[in-house]
């Protein structure tokens, strides 16, 4: 049985702060290869999640990366999942709500986080 813990491997911890700039989150965004990223608090809480589209849409409305910040621009209720979420649970999640990226939580506090391309990449064997 695959569970988040064994798809997180990848990606533990990856966030930002609430007050991290629209630049610190694209760079965030480009230098781990995911399209979202949790915003946390300094309790290591899950208080948000912030995605290319709402990095976008902030450029959009005529916003220099400099001014953006997180907490603006986040998403404020972030659906999360724990260590123990099953893969399959994990894939209904991205589907029924198109998540691109699930953080993944112990205790109310983040651990790590699954994407989309994580997800897939569990269930593809290598041919050999």
């Amino acid at each position: 049985m695959i569970n988040a813990k064994h798809i997180m491997l990848m990606h533990r911890r990856v966030a930002v702060k609430p007050d991290a700039t629209g630049r610190e989150i694209a760079y965030g965004f480009m230098s781990n290869g995911l399209p979202g990223l949790p915003v946390i608090n300094e309790d290591m809480e899950v208080i948000g999640i912030v995605t290319e589209f709402d990095l976008l849409g902030a450029i959009m409305e005529g916003m220099k990366l400099d001014e953006i910040i997180a907490k603006k621009i986040m998403s404020k209720e972030p659906i999360t999942a724990d260590t123990e979420t099953q893969a399959g649970k994990l894939i209904e999640m991205m589907l029924e709500n198109n998540f691109t990226v699930i953080p993944i939580v112990r205790d109310n506090k983040l651990v790590g986080v699954v994407d989309r391309f994580s997800v897939m990449d569990a269930y593809v064997e290598p041919k050999g």
